[in-house]
């Protein structure tokens, strides 16, 4: 429902915005200005836009009425690129907040955390009770004699009940609860946990070797060697950050490559002639392998980049960290690109994080994040100068912020724009907007302007040169389409 009465009230000594239209709103509004006792001069704006903002070039694609957002939501559910529609409401599912969904974000970087373990396979039969999984710590013997390993990977054959489950180095508690010599696993052994177990079939425990195994949640999340089970997936249209941070990774170079094994190659043995070569395309390196910060990081490149890469230890001068890669050692493109955080504009409430909810198309998303910034639409683009019109709630933008333009042409790529500096605050104006400039109002008087209309994103500022002037915004609003407010669409024609 349109506003009528009051429609602002101010009492500045600086600049100070006393109302601002909606942009699907026009207004007819009166400004009374009353002195409360001491004289004092009194400036009025009538401005088209909020903030006049200086960009780093004049080749972006911005329109009038063109939404943009640096506002992001991050929800606990990845939904695909085409789940939600541009200019979407969400509610929340307590009735009590709204938002509109611009588009969908990539994130900075996705991180894998990188462990070097020295791993065997263990061969199971009679497998029984709940599966076993990755994660587990699998136990022979009974306390205080027992011997335990870590679960990095299980493939298992229901129909044969049998099992075979790459494991970390063995625990020893006591004198441990192997049948072999010192506690050791061996043959014939029953390992699990309190829900699952089997027994290790005959020559069913591998050797030791070393692999690299990946967390995708956290340094303290469970590690999973990808082989011959799950693989490990990668989105070529984003970066990834392989935390190598661990203290195990010590003196150890992670690289990637697409060649089985990278620099050793297929075989396993450096300059046998199979070799590859390292990928170095989009690759930074920071920090000391082992060490806290350590990252290797890669930008890959939609239809650039290889549909399968290889991960190896790059020390090719120390014959057993060959074993770290081989064609086990895989990463596959994965193009079904699903995202967690998409940016907004036109919030209504306060939305909270953890706590609340909406609901799209019979799938509940949890808000887990929200990263703030300035959301509007555009006014008008002339060389570098961007005019913007802040939506209610928004912050202001700052100079070095970015956000998107929006091409009209369907899936054309979007770029993103950089704010060099702010030309005019949300509570300035320039000269061209003064309808009152410097005028003084005696003691204990009023004064008033009538029949003032303003346009959808119109704003009046008032600034005062002490306290001693009120000034009160009466009138009416009406609805309009008059600004044309256009979200960008990469399926639009």
């Amino acid at each position: 429902m349109a506003n009528q009465g009051i429609l602002g009230q101010a009492k500045p000594t600086t600049g100070s915005v006393l109302y601002s239209t909606p942009p699907d709103r026009t207004a007819s509004l009166a400004i009374k200005i009353a002195n409360d006792g001491t004289a004092s001069t009194y400036d009025v704006a009538l401005k088209d836009y909020d903030q006049k903002l200086t960009l780093d070039a004049s080749t972006y694609k911005f329109h009038k009425g063109d939404v943009i957002s640096r506002y992001k939501f991050t929800v606990d559910t990845a939904f695909s690129e085409d789940a939600f529609s541009p200019g979407t409401t969400f509610s929340s599912d307590d009735g009590e907040k709204t938002l509109k969904y611009e588009s969908r974000t990539q994130p900075d970087f996705v991180e894998y955390f990188v462990k070097a373990v020295a791993t065997r396979t263990i061969a199971l039969e009679s497998v029984s009770g709940s599966d076993i999984v990755v994660g587990d710590t699998i136990t022979a013997g009974s306390a205080p004699d027992t011997t335990s390993v870590l679960v990095y990977e299980i493939v298992t054959n229901e129909a044969a009940s049998t099992a075979v489950v790459r494991v970390g180095p063995s625990v020893i508690a006591g004198n441990g609860g192997g049948s072999g010599v010192g506690g050791i696993l061996d043959a014939g052994d029953v390992i699990g946990t309190a829900s699952g177990s089997g027994t290790i079939s005959t020559g069913g425990i591998g050797t030791a070797e070393n692999n690299f195994v990946f967390s995708i949640t956290s340094s303290g999340g469970v590690y999973t060697y990808y082989g011959s089970g799950e693989s490990l997936e990668f989105f070529d249209d984003r970066t990834y950050r392989f935390n190598v941070s661990d203290s195990s990774m010590a003196s150890l170079v992670f690289k990637l490559s697409e060649t089985i094994n990278g620099e050793w190659g297929p075989d396993g043995i450096a300059s046998s002639g199979d070799e590859g070569t390292e990928l170095t395309t989009g690759k930074t390196t920071s920090g000391t392998a082992g060490q806290s910060g350590a990252y290797v990081q890669y930008a890959f490149g939609d239809s650039v980049t290889a549909t399968t890469l290889y991960y190896y230890e790059g020390t090719t001068g120390t014959a057993a960290n060959g074993q770290y890669g081989g064609s086990d050692a895989s990463m596959g493109v994965n193009t079904s690109y699903t995202f967690v955080s998409f940016f907004v504009y036109d919030i209504q409430g306060t939305w909270a994080n953890s706590t609340d909810t909406f609901t799209v198309d019979g799938t509940t998303y949890t808000v887990t994040a929200q990263t703030a910034g300035a959301f509007g639409y555009v006014r008008s683009y002339e060389g570098t100068s961007l005019y913007v019109i802040l939506d209610e709630n928004s912050p202001e933008f700052a100079g070095t912020n970015t956000f998107l333009d929006n091409p009209k042409l369907a899936g054309a790529a979007r770029t993103t724009a950089t704010v060099s500096s702010v030309a005019v605050a949300q509570t300035a104006s320039e000269a061209v907007n003064l309808i009152t400039d410097g005028k003084n109002l005696t003691a204990n008087s009023t004064d008033s302007l009538t029949s003032i209309v303003l346009g959808p994103g119109e704003r009046i500022v008032v600034v005062s040169a002490t306290a001693n002037n009120a000034f009160t915004a009466v009138g009416f609003e009406d609805t309009s389409s008059d600004l044309g407010v256009k979200v960008y669409n990469p399926s639009a024609e």
